[in-house]
């Protein structure tokens, strides 16, 4: 099982280069980045220049992106305008980067007047048949391109999406029906949704679809409105080491991310999730 570094433990603008310094500083295997650069210190050309230069730099490490085409409720032009330009990239990041998952999203469901935070009335609890037939459709695409690649695309289970929960992505990528469309589980994610799901109904119902995974972990401080905040993942509420004992047997890429959900010191934080992984990973005989 190969550990990246995902990109928000040091992200900002000029900081790149030093977060990938980060990642081999520490230990990792690689790391998972933005598909789209946020800053204006550098065009998307000279993004994705840098990053093929990097790769180029140290074969040896792995890359994910991230990305989103607005399946569920986008503009059909904006969408298809997004879906090749997406498709341009995924060929890119095989060609250039080696990446061999992605980690990817359908487009957020959000309700009006209903905030973000609120998860219990957006994403699947807000969804109808449509936003299951846009997506199902839009993801045949997607898979497909990633088919001839040799790729696998990952939905994040994230709120406020469509695949925020396990039954919604069941269902989901039952419609799909494609080998190379699967999921990102992420725990972190579940934990804070009201309607959360526990670590053994999301391996009952999605073990076999799982094809990379996001670890992070959160303090709850309020189940009653679902407070939290983020924190290094020995601290939290989630038995990571629980988690990691059942991916070994299902993470289909063998390759997951560690998540820093905190604006404090991600530089340390980095080198400690290092030092606890290895920790599970021997007690594990990972």
């Amino acid at each position: 099982m190969k550990t990246l570094l995902h990109v928000n433990y040091f992200e900002g603008k000029g900081r790149l280069q030093e977060f990938l310094d980060l990642a081999i500083k520490a230990g990792y295997n690689g790391v998972e980045l933005r598909w789209k650069y946020r800053y204006d210190d550098m065009t998307q050309k000279e993004y994705q220049d840098f990053i093929a230069a990097w790769k180029s730099a140290h074969p040896e490490m792995e890359i994910v992106f991230g990305g989103c085409v607005k399946y569920c409720r986008g503009n059909a032009d904006d969408v298809k305008a997004d879906e090749a330009a997406y498709l341009e990239f995924l060929n890119w990041a095989s060609r250039e980067c080696g990446s061999k998952v992605m980690n990817f999203f359908t487009g957020d469901i959000q309700p009006e007047g209903v905030v973000w935070t609120d998860y219990a009335h957006n994403g699947s609890a807000a969804a109808d048949e449509g936003d299951y037939e846009r997506s199902a459709a839009g993801l045949k695409v997607v898979g497909a391109e990633a088919e001839k690649l040799g790729m696998l695309i990952a939905l994040e289970t994230h709120n406020a999406y469509l695949h925020d929960l396990v039954d919604p992505c069941r269902k989901l990528l039952d419609m799909t029906g494609c080998d190379a469309v699967g999921l990102n589980y992420d725990h972190g994610n579940i934990l804070i949704n009201p309607n959360t799901d526990p670590i053994p109904k999301v391996f009952e119902t999605v073990g076999d679809k799982i094809y990379y995974a996001h670890l992070k972990n959160m303090l709850v401080i309020s189940k009653t409105d679902r407070a939290y905040c983020g924190c290094r993942l020995s601290d939290g509420h989630i038995n990571t080491t629980e988690v990691m004992r059942r991916l070994k047997d299902c993470l289909r890429s063998g390759i997951f991310a560690v998540e820093f959900p905190n604006t404090g010191d991600g530089i340390y934080a980095a080198f400690k999730d290092m030092e606890y992984l290895k920790f599970i990973k021997d007690y594990l005989q990972i």
